[in-house]
């Protein structure tokens, strides 16, 4: 009766095997290739501009779901976004955000293809690294979040080689303009600043529609745990074209909403002993 039970339950163990494996994450990856492995889950977004409103993803090379470097154009209740407005004036540099609420998630996948076009979110006052990213007090819950627009999409690849120089996409709208890092390899930053206005020679257009800015002065590596850019004027390449220069003013009135090489985004943050 025992070898019987044991071996009853080996070949109970042996069939039910593969079902218990094929929830992991390594399983996931090897056997759909990335087509199932984005799960419905939460996503942390930092907020910038004034009159319109932006979402920066905070991107992670270290969980599939949140393997995007991802923008969108959003908009808030008329009396959420006033407030907001009021404390963006009073904090120009300060790190607002905000998380989809826990019954209201989706994948980032179906912001792209237009699945999911609003959401429920917790915006909070600030954000730290500590314990690998904590937000800051709550200033609103359940807030509807339309989105807009999908201004940046993109999927870490990482077939791609790290650019030698840094490279940063400039959005924005009107006469609000942003930049964020182009992220490529781990280990890598986010950042992300605010500019006094739209740099001169982009249109209207080419601001909504982004364009890559090269800076031919500032090396990719080594990984620093501050900013490369400092204040001043630097030479950039649109898009990389030695044709196309750019002189990008970086003053004083540029401000630096969020700049980290933590928050989970790479498997070992350099910048922590």
């Amino acid at each position: 009766m025992k070898r019987s039970l044991a071996t009853l339950m080996l070949a109970l163990s042996i069939l039910l095997a593969p079902q218990a494996f094929a929830h992991s994450a390594h399983e996931l990856h090897a056997v759909n290739n990335g087509a199932d492995a984005d799960a419905p889950g939460n996503h942390g977004m930092f907020m910038v501009g004034s009159q319109t409103l932006f979402l920066v993803h905070m991107p992670m090379f270290t969980t599939e779901k949140h393997r995007y470097q991802i923008v969108l154009q959003a908009s808030l209740p008329a009396d959420v976004m006033a407030k907001y407005q009021a404390l963006r004036a009073a904090n120009p540099s300060k790190p607002y955000n905000l998380i989809n609420v826990d019954n209201d998630t989706f994948t980032l996948p179906q912001l792209k293809a237009g699945e999911v076009t609003a959401f429920k979110a917790t915006i909070f006052d600030g954000y730290s690294n500590d314990g690998g990213g904590t937000p800051g007090p709550v200033l609103f819950d359940n807030v509807p979040v339309t989105v807009e627009a999908v201004v940046i999409y993109r999927p870490f690849n990482l077939g791609i080689e790290r650019p030698k120089q840094l490279v940063y996409t400039l959005f924005g709208r009107g006469n609000e303009a942003h930049l964020t890092h182009y992220i490529a390899q781990d280990p890598d930053f986010q950042e992300i600043i605010t500019l006094p206005a739209p740099p001169a020679p982009f249109s209207a257009a080419q601001l909504v529609s982004t364009v890559d800015l090269n800076f031919t002065t500032v090396q990719s590596l080594p990984i620093v745990c501050q900013s490369p850019l400092k204040p001043g004027v630097y030479p950039t390449l649109l898009e990389g074209r030695a044709d196309a220069p750019v002189a990008l003013d970086l003053g004083p009135a540029a401000q630096r909403v969020w700049y980290s090489t933590g928050n989970l985004l790479n498997k070992t943050d350099p910048c922590q002993p």
